[in-house]
Protein backbone atom coordinates (compact mmCIF):
# COMPACT_ATOMS: atom_id res chain seq x y z
CA UNK A 1 0.00 0.00 0.00
CA UNK A 2 1.45 3.34 -0.99
CA UNK A 3 1.95 6.20 1.44
CA UNK A 4 -0.73 8.26 -0.34
CA UNK A 5 -3.34 5.54 0.15
CA UNK A 6 -2.37 5.16 3.81
CA UNK A 7 -2.79 8.88 4.42
CA UNK A 8 -6.16 8.95 2.63
CA UNK A 9 -7.33 5.94 4.63
CA UNK A 10 -6.20 7.57 7.89
CA UNK A 11 -8.01 10.81 7.02
CA UNK A 12 -11.16 8.87 6.09
CA UNK A 13 -11.09 6.98 9.38
CA UNK A 14 -10.60 10.24 11.28
CA UNK A 15 -13.51 11.92 9.48
CA UNK A 16 -15.82 8.97 10.10
CA UNK A 17 -14.82 8.98 13.77
CA UNK A 18 -15.50 12.72 14.07
CA UNK A 19 -18.89 12.40 12.41
CA UNK A 20 -20.02 9.42 14.49
CA UNK A 21 -18.67 10.35 17.90
CA UNK A 22 -18.66 14.15 17.80
CA UNK A 23 -22.21 14.64 16.61
CA UNK A 24 -23.24 18.09 17.84
CA UNK A 25 -26.63 17.22 19.31
CA UNK A 26 -27.38 20.70 20.61
CA UNK A 27 -26.74 22.20 17.18
CA UNK A 28 -29.05 19.65 15.58
CA UNK A 29 -31.71 20.47 18.18
CA UNK A 30 -31.43 24.20 17.45
CA UNK A 31 -31.65 23.54 13.71
CA UNK A 32 -34.81 21.51 14.30
CA UNK A 33 -36.34 24.36 16.31
CA UNK A 34 -35.41 26.96 13.70
CA UNK A 35 -36.72 24.96 10.75
CA UNK A 36 -39.92 23.45 12.14
CA UNK A 37 -40.81 26.00 14.86
CA UNK A 38 -42.71 23.43 16.95
CA UNK A 39 -45.76 24.60 18.90
CA UNK A 40 -44.37 23.42 22.23
CA UNK A 41 -41.36 25.73 21.80
CA UNK A 42 -43.50 28.74 20.91
CA UNK A 43 -45.62 28.02 23.99
CA UNK A 44 -42.45 27.83 26.11
CA UNK A 45 -41.29 31.22 24.83
CA UNK A 46 -44.70 32.78 25.40
CA UNK A 47 -44.71 31.49 28.99
CA UNK A 48 -41.27 32.98 29.57
CA UNK A 49 -42.50 36.32 28.30
CA UNK A 50 -45.57 36.22 30.56
CA UNK A 51 -43.46 35.49 33.64
CA UNK A 52 -41.05 38.29 32.78
CA UNK A 53 -43.78 40.93 32.35
CA UNK A 54 -45.51 39.85 35.58
CA UNK A 55 -42.33 40.15 37.64
CA UNK A 56 -41.59 43.74 36.56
Amino acid sequence: MSMKKRILLAVAILLIDLIVFFLPLTALFLIYILIYNPPWFREFLNNLDKHETNSQ
